[in-house]
């Protein structure tokens, strides 16, 4: 079967402009229709999640890609963690297509690049699933394993408490959440966890999920408000956290926020750069995601360095998310301009000086 899977597998390279290197990948024996997406390899290898995801057209695919790709360039050098930008999307229905064949064909697809991506799990795609990806190829990350970093979710879930907690320090000067209300939109493996976190600091919460067995689940659990997916991100809240897919904050979205602040685990949640000016003539704070939400690639990259993994050095990393998300409110208030092109303009600048490139080899110990 391996056999078969790799004569039919198929790499077709796509010019992007600004990209290093975009591949449309398919195997017709598995069913996998996939792109993988280099933004940059300027601080080393390229790292990030693979998602799985029925997408409508493979425009929108690639589209959603190239966006993920480039925030995981970002994400990395604002976290020093010494990581390029990878991301890759693999089109499917991850309850119901996903099966062992095309998971085995996607891995030999990203071991076709000898390192150039290494992937891990993002929406639709589980632990479970880089572990079997991991048969094919030795470049994967957070998988289930003893020498591994595990599940990253409660890592990403921690970060963004941390910039929750930002938030409020910088518009209350206390980082308490005991008795703040957060409106917490999807529930998905880090927003579950964020929950969880929350509740036991004290706060009040308010979500919603498609999934209402979730929501009844995590009500239960924290005697959280439930409310639809469309109301949710019209409720009146100290903060609102997008924790579900990307551009929920847009023009049609603003004029019905009525949170003091943004802050949340989701990937490009801004729609457009100009949304984040927006949110600033409205008084209304935002942490920047790929900042916010970082906690689950610096976990996973622990487990790449030469001493191997350490959940230690990776909380106390995570922790200091916090004191980053400072920094970047303090730049985008002296320059009056919004925090999004605050934490662009301070990971450009680590880009363009190589500000945390990555020295030594990442070393692969599940392989091993």
């Amino acid at each position: 079967m391996t056999l078969v899977l790799e004569q039919a597998l198929e790499l077709e390279e796509i010019f992007v402009p600004g990209y290093e290197k975009v591949i449309k990948v398919s195997n017709r024996e598995a069913g996998l229709s996939a792109i993988i997406s280099i933004h940059t390899t300027t601080m080393g290898p390229a790292l990030g999640g693979i998602r799985i995801y029925p997408y409508a057209t493979f425009d929108a695919a690639l589209n959603d890609v190239l966006r993920l790709s480039k925030g995981m360039t970002y994400k990395s050098a604002i976290a020093e963690s010494g990581w390029g930008g990878g991301k890759s999307v693999i089109i499917a229905d991850p309850l119901k297509d996903k099966t062992e064949e095309m998971l085995l064909a996607f891995g030999q697809a990203v071991h076709r690049l000898q390192g150039e991506y290494i992937c891990a799990e993002d929406v639709g795609c589980t632990p479970a699933d880089v572990l079997v990806i991991s048969r094919a190829t030795p470049y994967v990350v957070g998988l289930p394993h003893q020498k591994s970093s595990g599940n990253p979710s409660p890592f990403t879930a921690w970060g963004t408490h941390r910039g929750i907690q930002s938030v409020l320090k910088k518009i209350f000067d206390s980082d308490s959440v005991e008795n703040r209300t957060i409106a917490i939109q999807g529930l998905g493996s880090v927003g579950l966890e964020l929950a969880k976190t929350l509740f036991w600091a004290g706060a009040r919460l308010i979500v919603s999920d498609i999934d209402s067995e979730k929501c009844r689940y995590i009500a239960a659990l924290t005697g959280a408000s439930v409310v639809s997916p469309a109301e949710i991100m019209r409720v009146e809240c100290d903060v609102l956290a997008p924790c579900a897919l990307g551009g929920t904050i847009n023009e049609q979205t603003i004029p019905h926020l009525k949170c003091r602040a943004i802050a949340g685990c989701a990937n490009n949640q801004l729609l457009k750069d100009t949304d984040g000016d927006e949110l600033v003539s409205r008084g209304i704070l935002y942490a920047p995601d790929f900042v916010i939400n970082a906690g689950g690639l610096i976990n996973v990259s622990e487990e790449l360095v030469v001493n191997g993994y350490n959940p230690i050095v990776a909380r106390n990393k995570t922790h200091r998310l916090y004191d980053q998300l400072m920094v970047i409110y303090d730049i985008a208030e002296h320059n009056r301009y919004s925090t999004h092109r605050a934490a662009v303009s301070l990971a450009d600048y680590r880009l363009k000086y190589r500000i945390g490139k990555r020295i030594e080899p990442a070393c692969f110990h599940h392989a091993k």
